[in-house]
């Protein structure tokens, strides 16, 4: 009997797989898929991607249907669907080097060149045709020129809730220890929405073919303007070279960055920031990166009368880098260059944990976590002691990339300032969203 079960189940399974490559060859000798390789050969192409679309719905994992469907979509410059065809028939069909060369061709168009230069030299790697050789060089040349001379540009806007711009306090009053307990009104939260734009320009640029030394040339604008309450409005602009030396021998790269920021914030004290930064950062393996860095700037405000506010900031930190996670330590010193306020002297260790969860190829989950404590070394008048803040930031967004060039994205952000004194404990929601298109020139 066991015997008569097992001839069964041989003979079932034999009829059915020769049924499946049945079908699997009968696709491309059908009447469909003939008239559709007719409509691309005779240069038909909207009639071919029509054809081949609605073959694809019946028979998804082909790869002659996917082929021509991805090539049908080329013609007719529907990039990102011939960019999907062309990476089905890749999962299947890896060594189909001639769909593998028209999408590297697709990569190029798009603008993405280190895809578009792998996915040549991995063609290049096989005995190919002469003329198919020189046209993949000509492409890697190509590459090869616009990597030591890039132009990035970025364009975003965006929307912001925040239930309290301004910090307002927890309690409606607080008392002053220092003076018998004297009670004041606190200030009130104010909520407001408002509207982002953001422009960032990066040029990069080899100083030789095939040197180590690139600087990198990056000019910022921001503007965020409130739309109950204008005195909260706040202007950006910011212009950072930086000068990267990359040692591939060591899997290290070390950068120095310069800047300069104009910050004109919402209570109308404008101030300019200058800055330096040396970095280091070293690939440890293919899935960790450690970095290092040292920042120092100097704050110097506008008006005369707010002279006393320049004070300058010492930077020391480091980061770790493991897959989709990161941890950042972070210390901070803070001195003021001259005048009497209390709150400028002060110490700050952060530490700062972040983490990338890829839902799906397009789609992001970014969780972050940021606690920070500010100790100030001057005591205050007022309250009688030093303040002592400790700040929580949580944070939660998604990010959904477009056309792998734009995304959009979704945060909600809380932020939980706790201190000794009264005055300054305040806690804040905010939820943004924001779209950027990306583009190289």
């Amino acid at each position: 009997m066991k015997h008569i079960i097992l001839l069964v189940l041989i003979v079932f399974g034999t009829l059915f797989a020769q049924d499946e490559s049945k079908k699997a060859t009968t696709v491309e000798t059908s009447n469909e898929f003939i008239l559709a390789k007719t409509h691309y050969k005779v240069g038909d192409y909207t009639q071919s991607y029509f054809d081949f679309k609605k073959l694809f719905l019946k028979y998804s994992d082909n790869v002659q249907v996917n082929y021509y469907l991805a090539m049908s979509a080329t013609k007719l410059k529907l990039y990102d669907e011939a960019t999907a065809a062309f990476e089905r028939v890749l999962i299947v069909a890896p060594e189909y080097h001639r769909a593998r060369l028209e999408y590297a061709r697709v990569q190029y168009i798009l603008g993405f060149k280190e895809e578009a230069k792998k996915e040549f030299l991995k063609v290049a790697q096989y005995p190919i045709p002469i003329n198919v050789r020189k046209n993949i060089e000509m492409y890697l040349s190509k590459i090869d020129s616009l990597e030591n001379n890039s132009t990035f540009i970025s364009l975003g806007f965006g929307y912001m809730y925040d239930d309290n711009i301004n910090n307002g306090i927890e309690y409606d009053s607080y008392n002053l220890p220092g003076f018998f307990n004297l009670e004041l009104n606190g200030e009130e939260p104010q909520s407001s929405t408002s509207f982002l734009t953001f422009f960032q320009v990066d040029h990069i640029q080899s100083l030789s073919k095939n040197s180590p030394w690139s600087i990198k040339h990056t000019g910022v604008m921001l503007y965020k303007n409130q739309t109950e309450n204008d005195f909260y409005n706040f202007s950006y602009y910011a212009y950072t070279p930086t000068l990267f030396y990359n040692d591939v021998k060591n899997k290290s790269e070390y950068s120095l960055q310069v800047g300069m920021e104009k910050i004109y914030p919402g209570d109308r004290v404008d101030f300019t920031v200058y800055s330096i930064e040396p970095k280091y950062r070293l690939l440890l393996n293919k899935n960790t990166i450690v970095s290092t860095y040292l920042k120092y700037n100097e704050f110097h405000y506008e008006e005369q009368v707010d002279k006393n506010k320049s004070y300058s900031k010492k930077v020391i930190g480091g980061s770790i880098k493991y897959k989709d996670f990161q941890y950042i330590l972070q210390f901070e010193k803070d001195d003021r260059d001259f005048g009497d306020r209390t709150d400028l002297n002060k110490n700050i260790v952060s530490n700062t944990f972040l983490y990338q969860y890829k839902i799906e190829p397009s789609l992001f989950l970014n969780l972050k976590y940021e606690h920070k404590q500010t100790r100030y070394n001057d005591k205050d008048v007022f309250f009688d002691n030093n303040r002592k803040d400790n700040t929580n930031v949580y944070s939660a967004g998604l990010t959904k990339i477009i056309n792998k060039k734009d995304f959009l994205t979704f945060n909600y952000t809380k932020t939980d300032n706790s201190t000794n004194q009264e005055a300054y404990d305040y806690n804040k929601n905010a939820v943004s969203m924001n779209y950027t298109w990306r583009f190289k020139l």
